[in-house]
């Protein structure tokens, strides 16, 4: 390899390392997808998403992982790039006997020395060793950077699921504090029934058992509120606890999931991505563990000054200098380079499996997401429509009321089958909300409802 073509490697593989580290682009907003969050029309779920994103305690740790991994690469980067140091040294050297050369005669003698060389050296990668190291690290942070989607994918479905789950749970808290003063009349009125000796015992019983199952699943609920705010606030990155406010119910959109998805749609998520960048990865080190087998070249160099007193350092005669090519082969090392081969090529053939086993469970990861949508969907449907008939049934009963046809104990129980009604309609409506969220993680964070050109293939 001349000198002209190690010049013209080393400027390429200067203006690569430049063009990978120059200026950081922001890919938050990216990771984020606020589009995909805009079809659920809440402002408020979108302002916790991007509060999320600039605190979330997670996706600042998989940020500061993607930061050592591109520190990684510089490395290897600089692995292909010559080293220059400077190794001076100061001595003071003593001969204790006379040294005898031929007729003349050195007498035994003490001296100070003084080196200031600059050593520079290159590695000829004529194998190609440390170029598919540099591959292999490249590879390792697009894997991080994978991770690093995966986090906010996870993250911000984690949020967003909280916060319909906490919209459904604040309606249940509103439907059942009403049943409960509904039921705390029932009760009461029954008593009074049984005072003038319209019922028995047993109906008193029952209501008040009634009244308490109502109190207990009200204070579940209420529980369970608290719990999911405590958790949305730690998801937010706040240290200070505080009132997380959602939307009405009534105001959650709700849209349709396509009746089938594309097989391609695998390509998308970050798992799959993850292990093909793991394999090609896997195939630069078993290269870079081959070439490791094989001789090395080193160019190196020295120049510098050498003399014996400090004021004649500088002195023309004191100039130093020294090139040449250094090669090098380990004639033995106790099969150490043969068994990092072997493990090389054994990670690399692991890595096709684990490639193979993440398209299978990819692809059964969005046909449950997409079969449990559509089912929610149904049950949403159905709830409606049951909701509905109950609300009619209870217009009718209001109007017999309030002809004087039914008495107010029967209308109250209508009106409490109503809410009981309606609290299915509540948890399949958000059920099915969070369905679709569920179906946006699985196929890795992309608007499945406007797919790209190329993700039309075959259907899952």
């Amino acid at each position: 390899m001349t000198i002209k073509k190690i010049i013209s490697l080393l400027l390429s593989v200067f203006i690569t390392s430049q063009l990978v580290f120059a200026a950081e682009t922001d890919y938050k907003m990216a990771y984020t997808n606020i589009d995909w969050w805009n079809k659920y029309q809440d402002e408020k779920l979108v302002g916790y998403i991007q509060e999320l994103v600039m605190n979330n305690r997670d996706l600042k740790i998989a940020n500061i992982r993607t930061k050592e991994a591109q520190e990684a690469l510089k490395v290897a980067v600089a692995n292909q790039l010559p080293y220059i140091g400077f190794d001076g040294t100061a001595q003071r050297i003593f001969h204790s006997s006379d040294a005898q050369y031929g007729s003349m005669m050195i007498p035994s003698y003490k001296q100070s020395q003084f080196v200031m060389p600059l050593t520079a050296s290159y590695e000829i990668d004529i194998w190609g060793k440390n170029l598919n190291n540099r591959r292999a690290a490249k590879k390792t942070l697009a894997m991080v950077r994978e991770d690093e989607r995966a986090a906010y994918i996870s993250t911000i479905s984690d949020f967003a699921a909280d916060y319909f789950n906490l919209i459904k749970t604040k309606k249940l808290i509103s439907n059942y504090e009403k049943m409960l003063g509904i039921q705390t009349e029932i009760s009461e009125m029954t008593e009074t029934k049984f005072n003038w000796g319209l019922c028995g015992y047993q109906e008193i019983l029952s209501e008040k058992q009634v009244l308490s199952q109502l109190k207990n699943h009200l204070n579940n609920l209420k529980e369970f509120e608290d719990l999911l705010e405590n958790q949305m606030v730690v998801i937010l990155g706040s240290r200070t606890p505080s009132k997380i406010q959602v939307g009405e119910w009534e105001d959650v959109n709700v849209f349709e999931v396509p009746a089938e998805l594309n097989g391609a749609l695998v390509q998308y998520r970050p798992d799959y991505q993850k292990m093909q960048l793991n394999v090609e990865k896997k195939g630069y080190d078993v290269k870079a563990a081959r070439a490791n087998l094989l001789p090395t070249f080193t160019i190196f160099g020295t120049i510098g000054y050498s003399a014996y007193q400090t004021n004649r350092m500088f002195a023309p005669n004191t100039f130093m200098s020294s090139a040449g090519i250094s090669p090098n082969i380990d004639l033995f090392t106790g099969g150490a380079k043969m068994a990092i081969f072997r493990i090389n090529k054994l990670g690399f053939k692991a890595a096709l499996e684990q490639y193979e086993k993440v398209v299978l469970t990819s692809i059964q990861e969005i046909n449950d997401s997409l079969t449990s949508a559509k089912l929610l969907r149904d049950n949403y449907t159905n709830g409606t429509d049951i909701f509905k008939n109950q609300k009619h049934k209870f217009e009718l009963a209001s109007q017999k009321f309030d002809i004087g046809a039914m008495s107010r104990l029967e209308y109250l129980k209508h009106e409490k089958e109503m809410l009981q009604v309606e609290e299915e309609e509540i948890s399949s409506k958000i059920d099915y909300v969070i369905s679709t969220i569920n179906l946006y993680k699985a196929v890795g964070g992309v608007d499945y409802l406007n797919l790209p050109a190329n993700s039309q293939k075959e259907d899952v």
